[in-house]
């Protein structure tokens, strides 16, 4: 007799439901970023790098003032259950909204003054209500992720990205100057907000069960907020404070040679999401645990690497089509900042996160700030531009060992029992040793284009390769 199928318990996650959330998820990061890509090649190929580096100061200025202004609430927002965020929206009071109001209104008089500069792109008023504008917007997209209207955000998300790329590309032609490029995406910021309010009001008017406060939500807050401005600050305060002292053509040198790889952050999360979710599963013990993360390591390993030789390897040929050749001498920038990519390839808060260790993570990204601080001058002073990013790669790679060994002093493991050493000697050897020889072979017999072009191919063919091999070793 054949048993009767077995059911999922109602509303547990399936590993279809699993699939669909990520890809709408990792679909409503996409189209920002790529549409970012899009206008940073666009500008820096053809507007003067005076203009480029004052409009890439703007918009480190502006980062950085959005995550101070927001407070962890995005984040906030996703950390609970629909009925517990709503239980907290309704304890708030009057004067707590006023409060909130008045903070990033705060936030947004600091960015109107940043931009008090001969060089300044836009009048004041354009980035602060640029600012007053995406605030709420960061968190009603968390709101609708929270409720799970997926289709919408991407929707209004994408909507919103090309936007954002129409109206650089009118200014790249050019057929509008900065302050109108900034009235279009002030116009796109309202009619986005519009939408994700209404989305909200639907969501909000359908009564979850009423559920109690959870316990330290205030800690949990403070700490989610202090964590993401510290991360965020890490992630920019070298460009931040660059932007203010350096001339704008020699900041957009540095920015462009110490830009993030795009995508990869995107992979990262998706990652990291997906380690999260089964350290949650119950029947799942320490040891598995620890395994499960050398696997993922194991996998990441053969993306981050190639990517890694290919752009360390094709760097010449990448800043010398893709920027038309203006920003070669950032090539050595960008050499220095490439040197993080490696250890991309693992997760090192996962387990702390999973085990509720936010302090340790809070700490070791506190210190590894401070450390980058210290050796940015001296460094600054040995090597010029090329010190700064040195001194943000060796704090990167001394947060590493530190969160490394908190982790493995919690598993009660040997810390080189966490990494996967002999999968990844293996992988550097070989993907190395390919890259290198294909550059040397491309760049014997084509031009610099063909040799980029014809390297980024392979290079697609290799991770979709190793991608199906990883999917058909997986079952």
């Amino acid at each position: 007799m054949t048993p009767p199928p077995v059911m999922p318990k109602p509303g547990a996650p399936t590993r279809s439901t699993l699939l669909g959330t990520s890809a709408s998820i990792f679909l409503i990061r996409f189209f920002p970023t790529l549409a970012s890509v899009v206008a940073l090649v666009w500008l820096s190929r053809s507007i003067d790098p005076i203009w480029y580096g004052s409009y890439q100061g703007f918009w480190v200025q502006w980062q950085v003032a959005h995550v101070v202004a927001c407070l962890g609430m995005p984040t906030l927002m996703l950390t609970y259950s629909k009925g517990q965020v709503h239980a907290f929206l309704r304890r708030l009071t009057g004067l707590h909204w006023l409060g909130a109001i008045a903070w990033i209104c705060l936030c947004a008089k600091g960015l109107m003054l940043a931009q008090h500069d001969d060089m300044a792109l836009f009048p004041g008023w354009q980035p602060a209500l640029f600012l007053v504008l995406n605030v709420p917007v960061a968190v009603l997209e968390a709101y609708a992720l929270l409720g799970r209207q997926f289709r919408a955000v991407v929707l209004v998300s994408g909507l919103y990205a090309g936007l954002f790329v129409l109206s650089h590309g009118l200014r790249a032609i050019p057929l509008i100057g900065f302050s109108n490029l900034m009235n279009l995406l002030l116009l796109g910021s309202g009619l986005r907000l519009l939408a994700l309010a209404l989305l909200a009001r639907q969501q909000f008017r359908q009564e979850p069960p009423v559920v109690e406060l959870p316990a330290g939500l205030r800690h949990v807050w403070l700490h989610t907020a202090l964590n993401e401005v510290v991360q965020i600050l890490f992630r920019w305060v070298d460009k931040l404070v660059l932007s203010f002292l350096l001339p704008a053509a020699l900041f957009a040198l540095y920015f462009n040679g110490t830009i993030d790889v795009p995508f990869l952050p995107l992979l990262l999360g998706a990652a990291g999401s997906a380690l999260l979710l089964h350290f949650h599963e119950s029947e799942v013990s320490d040891a598995q645990r620890v395994q499960l993360l050398k696997a993922t390591a194991a996998l990441l390993g053969r993306l981050v690497f190639p990517l890694f030789f290919f752009l360390v390897l094709f760097r010449r040929e990448l800043f010398g089509v893709v920027f038309a050749h203006r920003y070669d001498a950032a090539v050595p920038l960008f050499l220095f900042s490439s040197l993080v990519i490696p250890l991309r390839a693992y997760n090192f808060t996962a387990l702390l996160q999973h085990k509720g260790h936010g302090r340790i993570i809070t700490t070791g990204a506190v210190l590894d700030l401070l450390l980058a601080l210290l050796l940015m001058y001296p460094l600054y002073r040995w090597l010029g531009l090329g010190g700064v990013a040195l001194a943000f790669v060796i704090s990167t790679w001394w947060q590493a060992g530190y969160y490394l060994r908190h982790t493995a002093r919690l598993m009660e493991v040997r810390w080189a029992a966490m990494l996967p050493l002999r999968t990844w000697a293996l992988q550097l050897l070989s993907f190395g040793g390919g890259l290198l020889l294909l550059h040397e072979l491309l760049a014997r017999y084509l031009s610099e284009a063909g040799v980029l072009w014809t390297g980024t191919s392979v290079l697609l063919v290799l991770l979709a390769a190793q991608l199906w091999w990883a999917r058909r070793a997986d079952g």
